[in-house]
């Protein structure tokens, strides 16, 4: 039972049946919660500044969105000294953070395996002075975000992203980075540079072994070239629980932190937000805010 709870939903999201979806969550939830405040946003960086400055008035924040919303939240509560704890109702197009914390992708069936979730303090990544929950990416994956259909995006949902990205594959060019981890430099050409905190990609899950949300460690892949061999490696990965023992040109390299430059200088994309160049520092806060986790479906 939690005594104060902030609902924070998107007054302006694509979908139109907020008002239901809000109506499912108020029932769902309001039995759990003493007091339950719910809060509208109207512009890009009301949850930041919503989970900002009034996160520790609550002990419980409910994010009802997409992961951009999550992203702006988890930035909003970064900085705070007592986080509340987070649960995420998943109404956006991938939810990908939401899938890596195994809850339910429709709101009514996240509610009912809310009082099952466990309260569990999770790595947030750190760029320069921003927070993200799932991702970082440069090159081929910027592309792919920035030239995803906004009228696509509402009517065909994750779709877009998968048009996008075979259009982006077709002309993906590769830049020059420098990579300064583990007290030594590497230099090399890539098409694209990710590193992981969660484990869903626009919902491709790129689970791998070592992955974990609370080690303290990103999981980077260095994507050498484009075209059917990547198709290839990410088609096989989406259609097998594990990674597979070889993925032809592309490089996995655990760390937690490291510094990267690149030529050109390339856009950045956090979260599927895309605002910042590089060159760009990343490390990891541990277990730096607790979420609400569902238990893995056997």
């Amino acid at each position: 039972m939690y005594d104060k709870a902030m609902l924070i939903y998107n007054g302006h999201a694509g979908s139109n049946d907020t008002a239901t979806l809000l109506s499912e969550a108020v029932a769902g939830l309001s039995k759990h919660i003493t007091e339950f405040t719910l809060m509208k946003t109207n512009e890009k960086g009301d949850t930041e500044r919503l989970c900002r400055e009034r996160g520790e008035q609550f002990d419980l924040v409910i994010i009802m969105g997409g992961d951009g919303t999550v992203h702006e939240a988890v930035n909003g509560l970064i900085h705070l000294e007592q986080s509340p704890s987070i649960f995420i109702l998943p109404t956006g197009t991938c939810n990908d953070f939401a899938r890596a914390l195994n809850i339910p992708l429709k709101v009514k069936q996240a509610c009912e395996v809310f009082q099952e979730a466990m309260v569990q303090s999770l790595d947030i990544g750190l760029v320069n002075d921003r927070a993200f929950s799932n991702f970082f990416g440069v090159g081929l994956i910027t592309r792919a975000s920035e030239g995803t259909n906004d009228d696509l995006k509402s009517s065909i949902g994750k779709f877009s992203y998968f048009l996008s990205a075979i259009q982006s594959l077709q002309t993906a060019e590769s830049f020059s980075y420098s990579l300064q981890l583990d007290g030594k430099t590497v230099e090399d050409e890539a098409v694209m540079i990710l590193a992981m905190n969660g484990s869903f990609l626009g919902t491709t899950n790129l689970y791998h072994e070592q992955t974990k949300l609370d080690d303290g460690k990103l999981e980077l892949y260095i994507i050498r070239e484009a075209g059917l061999a990547l198709l290839k490696n990410l088609f096989n990965k989406a259609r097998s629980p594990e990674w597979p023992g070889e993925m032809e040109g592309i490089e996995f390299i655990q760390a937690d932190s490291l510094q990267l430059e690149t030529s050109p200088i390339e856009d950045i994309d956090i979260d599927g937000e895309i605002y910042l160049e590089t060159p760009a520092r990343l490390s990891l806060k541990q277990k730096a805010l607790p979420f609400l986790v569902c238990k893995e479906e056997k």
